[in-house]
């Protein structure tokens, strides 16, 4: 753990009248959480890691003493089995590394060969793109000038996932790489139908007319050739959130219930919130609202909540919860956004907001987004603010 973050951990269990050994052994769960999830190759879908996920998140919960349930549903998932490039500098051939030089995108199609590299597309040849236009307008571009790659430079590599693949090979290109000549490729690919999965448990409360819902994704990219996507923030760390209220509220007297929900498939598209919200165990209506826990392992530059500038009434609801805390960390209010997996219940007349912390060295949907990154540095306090806020009658 991080002196910095150390420092904070006391300081806001001393200053809120809390035992320092909770605060500490919170940090120690998260951190445990999200290094086994993390152990799970990025937990991709059709791969033996989103297996293995669903059977510790199950497993969890059952210890804790819940009874888990799944929900399946199909998905379909373009996966690469092969990725490899080489550039040619001059007179010689040099291989880039994936994930640091250039990132293939989600819905780059199998490609094999060699072609000369231009900076104007030419029939044939691969396109290095100096240009503002959009990513759209460059595809039509491209397709209708016979191009046969496209090379996008980018000041920061963001890989995706895709159903299928896309009718052009496209390759991200960290833009500090020198220009090359030619470029040769390798990339095997081929699409998946496979099956995801949301796990849920229910926690009875003391009043049975209504519940909340708390959420977060547990899929991430998985691997792309050689490349593992660890996916620590995004969202090992909304999981071992969820987990670890989980495991304190089993022990707590709720006035409401509560369904812990680990999502599938959000990287997809939202499919598995879709899912959940088209076939709930319970009736919509009967929801007090949705918490939606994602990118969770930072927070020194605050708090971001989506959904609270246009839900007056609902975020004020959870406001006071902080208030009564004591926390006062900088606030982003945003407007709600199709960004995760709050959405879907939104669309369906459910009060729902999306929380994320702010901070950290930002590294999202790339290789460096690994467990010993997270600084946990507001941790404690948003635990407890959730917590005050499912206990609130």
């Amino acid at each position: 753990m991080r002196l910095q973050s150390l420092t904070f951990i006391i300081s806001v269990g001393l200053s809120q009248g809390t035992s320092l050994p909770d605060s500490l052994n919170v940090i120690q769960q998260l951190q445990y959480h999200v290094k086994k999830l993390c152990s799970f190759k990025g937990r991709g879908h059709g791969t033996k890691g989103a297996q293995q996920t669903i059977k510790y998140i199950s497993k969890t919960l059952r210890r804790m003493g819940y009874s888990p349930q799944t929900q399946s549903f199909l998905v379909s998932v373009h996966l690469f089995t092969k990725v490899e490039v080489e550039v040619k500098e001059g007179s010689n051939w040099r291989k880039w590394k994936e994930g640091i030089d250039f990132i293939p995108a989600g819905d780059c199609p199998s490609i094999r060969g060699t072609w000369k590299v231009d900076t104007i597309p030419q029939t044939g040849h691969a396109w290095w793109v100096n240009s503002t236009l959009s990513e759209e307008a460059v595809q039509e571009i491209a397709q209708k000038s016979g191009v046969s790659l496209l090379l996008l430079p980018r000041s920061k590599l963001i890989a995706s996932i895709a159903p299928k693949p896309g009718p052009l090979p496209l390759l991200y290109v960290q833009e500090r790489s020198s220009f090359p000549l030619e470029v040769r490729l390798s990339i095997k690919t081929y699409t998946c139908n496979t099956t995801a999965w949301n796990v849920y448990a229910y926690l009875e409360g003391e009043s049975s007319d209504s519940a909340w819902v708390v959420g977060a994704h547990y899929d991430h990219l998985g691997r792309i050739g050689k490349a593992t996507f660890w996916g620590a923030n995004d969202n090992a760390s909304g999981v071992a959130f969820l987990l670890v209220l989980a495991d304190r509220l089993k022990k707590a007297r709720c006035p409401y219930g509560i369904w812990f929900v680990a999502f599938g498939a959000e990287e997809l598209g939202l499919i598995g919130s879709h899912r959940w919200v088209m076939t709930p165990p319970c009736a919509l209506d009967r929801l007090r609202g949705m918490i939606n826990f994602d990118l969770l392992g930072f927070g020194e530059k605050g708090v971001a909540v989506v959904g609270a500038a246009d839900q007056p009434l609902f975020w004020q609801r959870i406001q006071q919860a902080r208030l009564q805390i004591n926390w006062d960390p900088p606030l982003l209010l945003r407007p709600m956004a199709p960004n995760s997996d709050q959405y879907p219940f939104w669309l369906r007349g459910v009060p729902a907001l999306f929380f994320y912390l702010l901070g950290g060295p930002r590294y999202y949907h790339d290789i460096y987004d690994k467990p010993h990154t997270l600084t946990w540095h507001a941790a404690y306090p948003f635990l407890t603010w959730m917590e005050k806020t499912l206990l609130t009658p």
